[in-house]
């Protein structure tokens, strides 16, 4: 299986050139040191935060739990109500590298979100993208998955590369159940690894610090987390660009946030997805 390519920032902090054509090619792109020690170490504290406040989190989830432990947890929307994702979310360099990388002059939040594997967690991610969980459409929304520990092969996730320009629609798949979600009448999205259909699968290990960019109609998946010392955690900023536009879909969207006084195909700023730049 191809390893993704990890780019390098320029000397101005942002991605090359070459980082934003990989990106729109293949509709993804790594970028190595995205992020410094110091955010990494804050990013850290914040999950660690987000896990002891769990209770706290109507938006929490555990995909997998043992002896009352997650095994897989996830929680979203945390800026909300943790200063140290707040604080992540708008300083960090996650707003800027979206921002670049889909050529946008305006940048909206959509959520950010805590994504945690524990050593030894079976639980996998199965292929799908995710475009079909939210209530947008447009060219210009990613994913900044930024990486707070060393990501091994074994570990990390795949993507289809150049999915992201598949006419096709799908469905978004339950992950618990890996079943369709309830009231979508798309098919089943492809198993990429069995059903290739012509498109490149690519791996993406990654060191703490980098990140990965995604386009949200680029199908990816992950393994559990095989590894018997170390967690897998990661932070995960959702952004909006310019043409952006909510969509009013008639079954339910995750995380089920459709935001203030929206209209269908219009524009998304309010101040459940405020805007950064």
């Amino acid at each position: 299986m191809k390893t993704l390519k990890r780019y390098s920032l320029g000397k101005d902090g942002l991605p090359t050139a070459a980082a934003i054509n990989a990106y729109e090619r293949d509709g993804v792109v790594c970028i190595q040191n995205a992020f410094d020690p110091q955010w990494v170490a804050h990013g850290r504290r914040a999950v660690a935060a987000a896990i002891s406040t769990a209770a706290k989190s109507e938006l929490r989830e555990d995909h997998a739990v043992k002896d009352g432990k997650s095994l897989f947890f996830f929680d979203t929307f945390l800026w909300r109500r943790l200063p140290s994702f707040r604080k992540l979310t708008f300083e960090s360099p996650a707003a800027r590298l979206a921002k670049k990388v889909m050529r946008s002059k305006e940048l909206l939040l959509y959520f950010d979100m805590a994504i945690v594997k524990e050593p030894g967690t079976p639980a996998e991610t199965p292929w799908h993208y995710d475009e079909a969980y939210w209530p947008v459409s447009g060219t210009q929304v990613c994913n900044v998955w930024m990486a707070l520990d060393d990501v091994p092969e074994e570990a990390a996730l795949r993507f289809a590369l150049g999915s992201h320009k598949l006419q096709e629609n799908f469905k978004g798949i339950d992950f618990f159940t890996n079943k369709g979600m309830r009231d979508q009448k798309d098919p089943s999205p492809p198993n990429w690894d069995t059903e290739p259909n012509g498109l490149e699968v690519a791996i993406a290990p990654m060191k703490a610090g980098d990140c990965a960019i995604l386009n949200f109609r680029t199908h990816h998946s992950a393994p559990g987390n095989p590894q018997k010392n170390r967690r897998r955690r990661v932070i995960c900023t959702h952004w909006f660009g310019d043409d952006a536009r909510y969509v009013d879909k008639k079954w339910e969207c995750n995380p089920n946030e459709r935001g203030e006084e929206l209209v269908d195909r219009g524009r998304l700023e309010c101040s459940v997805f405020p805007r950064v730049f």
